[in-house]
């Protein structure tokens, strides 16, 4: 009889969720027995989705055998930036010129500001590269939360490359290359400014 991997799936989707939310902090120690019976099933669909994002890098298994939530090195950082703008340079050779509409605003949802732009750029990539490029996205929702945080006008880096989305070339280029430039400049601020946000608060 087949495996049936569905609540595996929902288990996986539901962690994830979870991990980019922020609900599980960084370096956060995810307990099997915990998790499975906070989600109503058994260990092993949890052993399961666990090991999938161990895959993607969200989640790390120490070598005590437990999982927890992942963090970047500042060099992964640094190298998880550069490695984004190679994506969207890649992703820029097909790209047709249009406006982003409806414009979600940066200073409201930053995130998703960053999603939304991204996405838009990456819609005509090569459906390899995309799905590298998500993965690049999932692994730098932690940095994106601090940008707005550390970064000068990071809101105003976003609205200069939706601004150039309509008309493409090298003034799109060029907002791109400003974008991941400051912030692979600044990695080491934005992982120390990430990095104290997971330390708990012990009312000192």
């Amino acid at each position: 009889m087949a495996l049936d991997l569905r609540p595996g799936e929902r288990v996986y989707q539901e962690i994830k969720n979870a991990i980019l939310s922020g609900h599980f902090a960084i370096h956060q120690r995810l307990d099997i027995d915990k998790l499975a019976a906070r989600l109503g099933v058994s260990a092993t669909p949890v052993r399961y989705a666990l090991a999938i994002l161990a895959s993607e890098r969200l989640v790390r298994l120490n070598k005590s055998r437990t999982y927890q939530v992942a963090f970047w090195s500042e060099r992964e950082l640094r190298d998880l930036y550069l490695w984004r703008h190679q994506l969207i340079k890649w992703a820029l050779a097909s790209y047709v010129a249009a406006p982003l509409a409806p414009l979600i605003a940066p200073e409201r949802d930053y995130i998703a500001a960053y999603l939304a732009i991204v996405r838009h750029i990456d819609v005509n990539a090569n459906i390899e590269a995309r799905r590298a490029a998500r993965a690049a996205d999932d692994r730098l929702q932690p940095a994106l939360k601090f940008e707005n945080d550390v970064l000068q006008d990071a809101v105003g880096d976003l609205i200069r490359v939706a601004a150039a989305l309509e008309n493409g070339g090298a003034p799109l280029t060029a907002a791109l290359r400003a974008y991941f430039k400051r912030r692979v400049v600044q990695c080491a601020h934005i992982r120390s400014a990430a990095h104290a946000s997971a330390i708990p608060d012990n009312g000192d």
